[in-house]
């Protein structure tokens, strides 16, 4: 398979070949994550409160996982774009190896402090009785999940979108066909959901580790410097990531504690739904920030330019049609993936007030790839952690103890808001948002 260019000058074409495939590709990773919900919700509304509650903790470990590939994707294409091929296997080899190892200490660690971890969740009485069985094959697929996003971050820093697009679907679509036979067919229920997952997870990581066997890709560790550099750019991402995360964990407690286990269900419901939206256009804006760390390496300021305008425009027109559509047909939307009709109005109530947000979303996310491209990390996790961090909370404060549970999705909406003009700020004030930046990119004998 021809390598793609990175400097080619057709940036509309180029964008295409790169954006369309990581798109589809997150575009996967959210219908999987919806037809898994609608399968668990066959199960009735406790099974699916289960769901919503335990997959912050994937969000978690996604965040360490995500926190080392975007530093390593990011040093990957800038090491193109400097024309150190070399350099790029060596973060490769450091990625792997340093996901693995966080991958088997949290396996560890997760296994033995699984039942103080539900106690922490708050599950009692029928809700964990059927978290007991599931959480310990869910640790895995969490495992899993942290080598595959490796994988998945290294192939679109070196402009591979399509080969993560094509390993996506066959992970995601094999667990979606694995889905009601475990879950079914052979009777494990809410496990059975897991050990799907799981089961589709070996194949496509064995498929990885075929197409990392080419030569001019092979992972080696020879040394341990493009540690600083990764961990530079990609700690903040994980720290805005995990933050995230937590902000979630606790967003359902509190939509159990102000409400019930069907509102707990609904808000869990329509962030899945929400997903169909928002992990496509992460998708896009990750396919393309290769083109701006290649940019940023060869120190090609209009290219940085040219490419940052590109994001945008397409993003915010995206994102102001599926708000639209949203705003408009959100019952029709939420029917094919809820049980009852009760729950059908929840979700869609909630679905309405997220999706007011996504153009400010596009904007934010925009100028976020942006600076991680750039080397900027700490600028860009103050931005990440702005719509559910430092911005939501205090939202929170102001609206729970007046709406109840009826606050939570206007408080996120608004944070969303909030970001994006802090995000504009960072364009419309002088930031040096587009200037490169330096890094070391050396070689080693």
């Amino acid at each position: 398979m021809r390598q793609i260019d990175l400097a080619d000058p057709n940036l509309p074409k180029l964008a295409r070949r790169l954006g369309l495939p990581a798109m589809a590709g997150l575009s996967l990773n959210a219908a999987h994550q919806l037809v898994d919900a609608g399968f668990v919700a066959l199960l009735g509304t406790q099974p699916l409160a289960v769901l919503s509650l335990m997959a912050p903790l994937a969000g978690m470990v996604a965040a360490l996982g995500i926190g080392i590939g975007i530093g390593a994707a990011s040093l990957t294409a800038r090491a193109l774009g400097a024309a150190q091929p070399e350099r790029a296997r060596d973060i490769a080899g450091l990625a792997l190896v340093s996901a693995s190892l966080l991958a088997a200490l949290l396996c560890g660690s997760l296994w033995l402090m699984h039942r103080p971890l539900l106690d922490l969740l708050g599950l009692e009485g029928e809700l964990l009785r059927l978290a007991l069985p599931y959480l310990p094959v869910f640790i895995l697929t969490m495992v899993g999940s942290l080598i595959q996003i490796q994988c998945d971050f290294l192939a679109i820093g070196r402009g591979a979108s399509g080969q993560s697009l094509r390993l996506l679907a066959l992970c995601f679509g094999l667990n979606i066909a694995l889905d009601p036979v475990f879950i079914f067919g052979l009777g494990y229920g809410l496990e059975g959901a897991a050990i799907a997952t799981l089961c589709a997870q070996g194949v496509t990581l064995l498929a990885w580790a075929g197409w990392f066997a080419a030569p001019a890709r092979r992972p080696r560790l020879r040394h341990l410097a493009p540690l600083a550099d990764m961990v530079r750019v990609g700690l903040p991402e994980a720290a805005s990531v995990l933050a995230t995360t937590l902000s979630m964990m606790a967003l359902v407690h509190l939509a159990l504690t102000y409400g019930s286990a069907a509102d707990l269900a609904a808000l869990g419901l329509a962030l899945r739904l929400l997903l169909i939206v928002q992990l496509p256009m992460e998708g896009f804006a990750l396919g393309l920030q290769p083109l701006l760390g290649h940019a940023f390496g060869a120190r090609n300021h209009p290219r940085i330019a040219a490419v940052f305008r590109h994001m945008l425009t397409r993003l915010g027109i995206a994102s102001g049609l599926c708000a639209l559509v949203i705003l408009g047909f959100a019952p029709l939307i939420v029917h094919p993936v809820t049980p009852t009709s009760a729950l059908v109005e929840k979700v869609s109530a909630i679905l309405r007030c997220l999706a007011i947000g996504l153009p400010a979303f596009a904007l934010r996310l925009t100028v976020q790839m942006t600076l991680q491209a750039r080397i900027a990390p700490w600028r860009a996790a103050l931005l990440g952690l702005a719509p559910m961090g430092w911005l939501l909370w205090p939202l929170l404060a102001l609206s729970l103890p007046r709406f109840g549970v009826g606050g939570l999705a206007p408080a996120m909406t608004s944070a969303t808001l909030l970001s994006a003009l802090l995000a504009l700020c960072l364009i419309r004030l002088g930031s040096p948002l587009l200037q490169p930046s330096e890094i070391r990119c050396e070689t080693h004998a």
